[in-house]
């Protein structure tokens, strides 16, 4: 009777699995993705010597605000006065060892950490050059402006708009880097059309849709600068403004676009073969912080760039997931829950692609040519997953999508 009933159960398992990668195989079913599942290159991470040799200066980082902040993605600061955009949709000010949410451009909502499509995620901030406001990257809710007295929010680029491609106009999906020039125009990204940042994995398996753009503040138009980038990211923009440099994730590398000078309208590679994959970027006048989210290097390579050369694995994965996903989503559709939403949360930020991933925390230093002119490494996981670098005084203050605190640590790199 034990036996019979072993097999039965197997038998409807295993109906279950020819099911789900029978459904997964089949060509035409969703999802439509902007462009066709092909090969492209993702340059190998450089071996870490010279100025990436490996040292430990980032171990026993210092944890400040812990359990009182959730996922500080982004850090900038003016004064004696920190801003933040955390998980849950809040920028928050950090000013006298006291923190304090100011504003929030999505919707109030009591699962914080799964309700990111209702309380909107700001992954990018900038300070504006035109007027004392905040220039906000929300990844939901699209570009703003919030003036920093009253808070008055004021959006710039929706998510509703559909915007130029180089081949195919859409609808941004992940607003994320943002900067602002002298003029008060911005360069921001859209890291994808085809997943929200909700579905972060999927969109780092389908064939690069990122963007960079550049607003028009006058005549509030986006205009497309580069198309087709692997998770277009962070944005810098150079002391003279005659190019700015954007963060490909995926690809782990930066790109640079050429916008004044005779050169107007080209692009290149600023740097590639990062040991992992870049997030914000930081500059200043002598160069830029880029942080590594996540490390990779020749034994453990980034399983997003590995997939890049194998369009019908992805293709599976990608279908797999999303088959998954659909009853989750449905039923949390028509009764709200956390479980639904958990495991939606679940997959779309999976972390199967880093489990084999060096347990490596690296942010670099580049001049403006590209150059690596220092790195610092962790390997004690006291700083991790850092996605901002802030300067202040002789200490950096590190940013992370998913830490429940600041990491600080003193300034070993210039």
């Amino acid at each position: 009777m034990a036996i019979h009933q072993m097999v039965k159960y197997f038998l409807k398992a295993s109906c279950f699995v020819a099911s789900i990668i029978f459904l997964a195989a089949v060509p035409g079913l969703p999802p439509h993705t902007t462009f066709p599942t092909a090969e492209f290159n993702v340059t190998l991470p450089r071996e870490l010597e010279g100025p990436l040799a490996i040292n430990k200066l980032l171990d026993y980082a210092d944890h400040i605000l812990k359990n009182e902040i959730n996922g500080p993605e982004t850090i900038i600061g003016r004064g004696d006065t920190v801003y933040m955009g955390l998980n849950g949709g809040n920028v928050a000010i950090f000013k006298k060892g006291l923190v304090m949410p100011i504003f929030q451009i999505g919707k109030p909502c009591k699962r914080r950490s799964f309700d990111e499509a209702v309380c909107g995620r700001p992954l990018g901030l900038a300070f504006d050059t035109k007027g004392n406001n905040i220039i906000v990257a929300d990844a939901y809710y699209g570009i703003w402006r919030v003036d920093l007295k009253k808070y008055r929010k004021t959006l710039l680029v929706s998510p509703k708009q559909i915007l130029p491609g180089k081949f195919i106009n859409r609808k941004a999906k992940i607003f994320n880097g943002v900067a602002v020039d002298s003029k008060g125009d911005i360069y921001w990204t859209d890291s994808s059309s085809d997943f929200t940042f909700e579905d972060s994995v999927l969109a780092g398996l389908t064939n690069p849709s990122g963007r960079l753009f550049k607003y028009d503040r006058s005549k509030n138009i986006s205009t497309v600068l580069l198309d087709e980038l692997f998770f277009a990211n962070g944005v810098a923009i150079s002391p003279q403004e005659d190019f700015v440099v954007v963060a490909e994730t995926g690809g782990m590398r930066l790109m640079k676009y050429y916008v004044d000078g005779i050169r107007t309208g080209e692009s290149e590679i600023f740097i590639d073969g990062l040991p992992g994959h870049p997030d914000n970027l930081t500059p200043d006048e002598n160069g830029i912080w880029v942080p590594l989210v996540s490390s990779a290097d020749k034994n453990n390579p980034s399983g997003f760039a590995a997939l890049s050369q194998s369009p019908q694995k992805r293709e599976f994965i990608i279908r797999l997931l999303t088959i998954f996903e659909m009853p989750f989503k449905f039923v949390e559709h028509i009764i709200p829950n956390p479980f639904c939403k958990y495991f939606i949360h679940f997959i779309g930020h999976s972390k199967m692609f880093s489990a084999l991933l060096p347990k490596r925390t690296t942010i670099i230093r580049l001049d403006w040519n590209g150059n690596i002119v220092g790195a610092m490494h962790g390997f004690d996981g006291s700083a991790s997953m850092v996605s901002h670098v802030y300067e202040s005084g002789k200490e950096l203050l590190l940013g992370s999508p998913v830490n429940r605190y600041v990491t600080r640590v003193f300034l070993k790199v210039k």
